[in-house]
């Protein structure tokens, strides 16, 4: 086997780590244009640059390229007129995953968390590439299948057959979805004229979108993608969107590497970009796509910086700025976990125009795969399963990476005093720990239905020692009645206790407050977010 890896311009002069693309058929590199294609969104700073590692093709490259079954240990094999596909494609993934993605993690600078690791290929290769995503998801998170050849089927004997045991579509109909994974896949309109269901949509379309959109309307036919809870967006040529699957047909691309030389740009910017896709929010909201972090152990997420009424009419105001977890839920529906956001943009944009808040730069935070170990804070936990717990690594992130590259980028007031931190359930357990490990970073700090009863309430235990100095720090938490937090009262009083009896004032120093009815998810932080930010904020 033979790859040819291309390092980043800046490698040599620098020590940072990056994320690594492997390209399956790279013997087709100079026909797709791979290196001319990331020389120049690299130089034109549209993405962030990878290492590509492109992999020659097998000598058998039908038998490589193929799908496999890793917990049986063997290949799916397709009988076809050309011949049988798949028959060493177990071996092959294998080797991909165990062998040569070890050697290039010890020979360069590579981060190793999945979704730092991408894995692209056209056609056969498409077709592996997709079945390295889904047999090891704990290696590649991100995937991207250029028409790729989900057409192939346990039987061959009509139309009828083939459209119900393709092989793709019967995986995922029998699995579970990839936590963290995204796909990408694209299509040529013109790759053929087949239509073997007779619906007017040509095949390599077709079995691309059964594998994406799933049952029928009338839900005859398998699960796809979008059953399996991944959100769709079916149109990237008409704009890219943060949903974990994407589908972008290439008007009039054949099946052939002048098309796949097309499709590349345009999947490489969905794999790296530096901006993110917009967000629907009230307001102007800078976002940043796949933010890395210096600990190896730490997973990239997006984040988003929302910019106060009148920042560009006021070039010479600084603000103060608030950094939120969970960013996916605070600006735009689309991306929140339960459909409902939190309207920080909105309640922001209302509260500064009634002078109810200071005006000031909230930065949203995504969580990632991880969101457990890393709001957890490690203080509380005992020595042993405290290896795996990620806080200390998240909130250096944000105390030695973001914080430093926000105030360099905007017009911030960097100081504690003008420096917050809030976050909902487990989010205002970190929050907690944030402003108790960094009292010099952090002045004030808020929880809604902060999580307490986690480990029996060992954060409070833990915090009842760490507390920030009151005189110059405030705390906010709350919680509702219904749902999980009917049974946060007792710890919030006991967290209460410890502020109180510490000489915090109720009211001065912290508040502490119930909302009778309220449940534990975000319609109902939605409902209330007004009290903590004018608290944290106010004039």
């Amino acid at each position: 086997m033979r790859a040819t890896v291309y390092l980043p311009p800046d490698y040599a002069s620098g020590t940072r780590r990056y994320p690594v693309l492997y390209v399956n058929d790279g013997q087709d590199r100079e026909a797709v244009r791979l290196q001319a294609t990331l020389q120049d969104l690299i130089a034109k700073g549209t993405i962030r640059a990878p290492i590509v590692v492109a992999i020659d093709m097998p000598r058998d490259r039908m038998g490589a390229y193929g799908l496999s079954d890793r917990e049986r240990g063997n290949s799916v094999v397709a009988q076809t007129k050309y011949g049988p596909v798949g028959t060493n494609a177990h071996a092959y993934s294998e080797w991909v995953a165990h062998t040569l993605v070890p050697a290039i993690d010890a020979r360069y600078r590579t981060r190793t968390t999945p979704d730092a690791r991408a894995i692209l290929g056209w056609s056969l290769g498409g077709l592996n590439a997709f079945n390295l995503g889904w047999q090891y998801p704990e290696v590649f998170a991100r995937v991207g299948a250029f028409s790729p050849s989900f057409w192939l089927a346990q039987d061959g004997a009509s139309n009828e057959t083939v459209q119900r045991t393709r092989f793709v579509q019967r995986i995922i109909d029998g699995s579970q979805p990839r936590v963290g994974a995204r796909w990408f896949f694209a299509v040529g309109t013109t790759e053929e004229d087949s239509d073997r269901d007779a619906d007017g949509v040509n095949d390599a379309v077709d079995d691309t979108r059964d594998v994406i959109d799933g049952w029928q309307p009338d839900h005859s036919g398998q699960k796809g993608l979008r059953q399996l809870g991944y959100r769709i967006n079916d149109d990237h040529a008409a704009g890219a969107t943060r949903a974990e699957v994407a589908l972008y047909l290439l008007p009039d691309g054949r099946h052939e590497q002048a098309a796949w030389a097309r499709m590349l740009p345009v999947f490489l910017q969905w794999a790296y970009a530096v901006h993110a896709p917009a967000l629907q929010a009230t307001g102007h909201v800078d976002s940043y796509q796949d933010v890395p972090a210096g600990s190896v152990r730490l997973p990239s997420r997006n984040v988003d910086v929302w910019l106060p009424p009148g920042y560009e009419d006021h070039p010479r105001r600084r603000y103060p700025v608030l950094y939120l977890h969970d960013g996916q839920n605070v600006f735009d529906p689309a991306l929140a976990y339960t459909g409902v956001d939190w309207d920080v943009d909105g309640a922001m944009t209302r509260l500064v125009a009634s002078n109810d808040v200071r005006a000031a730069i909230v930065v949203a935070i995504s969580n990632t795969p991880l969101r457990g170990p890393e709001y957890m804070p490690a203080g509380a936990v005992a020595p042993g399963p405290r290896a795996g717990v990620l806080s200390d690594d998240y909130l250096r992130f944000i105390v030695d990476e973001l914080k430093p590259a926000i105030d360099a980028t905007y017009r911030t007031k960097p100081d504690r005093a003008d420096t917050f931190v809030m976050g909902s359930s487990m989010g205002g357990l970190i929050s907690a720990y944030a402003m108790s490990e960094y009292p010099d970073v952090f002045a004030g700090a808020a929880g809604l239905s902060t999580h307490w009863p986690a480990d029996d309430g060992a954060v409070i235990d833990y915090l009842s020692t760490h507390l920030p100095p009151r005189r110059t720090h405030r705390f906010y938490f709350d919680h509702g009645t219904a749902t999980l937090d009917a049974s946060y009262g007792s710890y919030q009083q006991r967290m209460d206790r410890v502020l109180e009896d510490a000489g915090w004032r109720r009211g001065r120093d912290f508040m502490s407050r119930e909302f009778p009815g309220a449940e534990h998810n975000e319609r109902a932080w939605r409902d209330r977010v007004d009290v903590p930010l004018q608290y944290l904020l106010r004039p």
